[in-house]
Parts: structure tokens; sequence; C-alpha cells
């Protein structure tokens, strides 16, 4: 799997905004002009002693690219298979020299605010080799408080089944959200119930992005695309 941030890949129908360009304050690139708004702390005070000339750092714009993923472990015929997409996900992201937030969402949940170095990342994999399809509930029942925390541009949604419920609970609670990728694991071959493509509809009409997926195309995650 190659992991592609996924406002490079899915740029049409994003729920709210495009992604949020941000200064990139730990470095300057350069010194221009003063100009009304500047912070204080950007001014280049060196410049000014020399010049009498007001001067501003210039930064790097950048993207924010920060990504939540949410793992489903309701019962489901399909949850090996979704342990296996997990797993790849988190490897392809660390070996991308990114980083992601990882929730799952079981009975106990777990939570790894920060996965970005190969230590991080084992941890989360150990989690993983153990892990079983135990949550009890709705997910929309549980992550509510979760998600109102989330304050990330880019969500990744894995689950053996999308609902709309939870759809409404993903766009009612993170409100900084950008762009959400439902990604429904499947076995290999199995055709999906008219029920579920209604649900996959109604994602995509409030701006999500739904991909099924299963082994057989576990390469191609964060390619563009928003069919099953």
């Amino acid at each position: 799997m190659m992991y592609r941030p996924i406002g490079s890949s899915f740029d049409q129908g994003s729920i709210a905004a495009p992604f949020t360009l941000v200064k990139d304050t730990t470095m300057a690139s350069g010194i221009r002009d003063y100009q009304p708004g500047d912070r204080v702390s950007w001014i280049h005070w060196k410049s000014f002693a020399r010049t009498q000339t007001m001067r501003t750092k210039e930064f790097e714009d950048r993207q924010s690219q920060d990504l939540f993923l949410l793992d489903d472990r309701s019962p489901s015929e399909s949850f090996e298979i979704q342990v296996e997409l997990i797993a790849s996900i988190l490897t392809s992201v660390v070996a991308s020299h990114a980083s992601v937030a990882y929730l799952s969402a079981g009975t106990p949940r777990a939570f790894f605010p920060l996965i970005q170095s190969d230590e991080q990342l084992q941890r989360a994999l150990y989690h993983l080799a153990k892990v079983q399809d135990d949550l009890d509930r709705p997910i929309e029942a549980v992550v509510g408080q979760d998600l109102k925390q989330v304050r990330v541009s880019s969500l990744v949604y894995v689950t053996g089944s999308l609902s709309r419920e939870m759809v409404d609970e993903i766009r009612r609670n993170v409100t900084s959200l950008s762009q959400c990728l439902c990604l429904v694991v499947t076995e290999a071959g199995q055709s999906i119930r008219p029920e579920d493509e209604k649900n996959h509809q109604y994602a995509r009409s409030k701006g999500f992005h739904v991909k099924v997926i299963g082994p057989e195309n576990f390469a191609s995650a964060f390619m563009e695309a928003n069919r099953s």
C-alpha cells in the first residue's frame, strides 16, 4: 500500500473546505517588507537594527495533513481482513514519514494519539495482533465524545458496515473536518447489498468518500475513487 494524503487523492466532494494552509513557523525561508497584520514575533529585529526598516520573516506555506484513523470493531465476517487493512495503513503512513492518530473502538477502546516512529508503530501492531471484534454497541453510540476532541482535517473510517447514523455522528462532531474517507471492508468477491449501497450513497451526498475494499485492492486504498 502506498499512503497518499487524502486531499491529494480525493479533490472532489470535500466536506467543508480544502485543507487549511498554515504557516510553518519552525524555520524562516527569507525576509520581506512588513505588512499590517504580521505578528510581532515574525519581525526580523537584526535587519531592523541595521536598516531601521521593519522587515518580517517569511515562512513556507504548507498544508495541514493531520490524519485520524478510526477503526470500528463491530462484529463482522470480514474483521480479520479489516485488521490487516488497519495494519497496512499504519505501516504505510509511518513509511511515508507522516503521522497518524489511531482510535480502535471496541470493548475496551484503545487510543494511540501519535504513531510516527517505528516504536510507536510496533505498539499499535501488537494491539492489532490480539484485538477482537468485540464492540457490543453501535459505534455511533460510543465514539461521540472522542470525535468531539478530534482536531484534524482528514479522517479515515474503517468499518465492515457503514451506517447513516455514523455518517451523521462524524459530521456533527468533527468540526474541523475537510476530508473523510470511509473504507468498507468486504471479503473477496462479496457483493454489496442494496441497503448498504443506499448508505454509501447517503455518505457521498454528505461529502464523504466511500470505497469498498478487500484484500485484492488494498494497494489502491488511497488512490482516487469515489465509487464501490
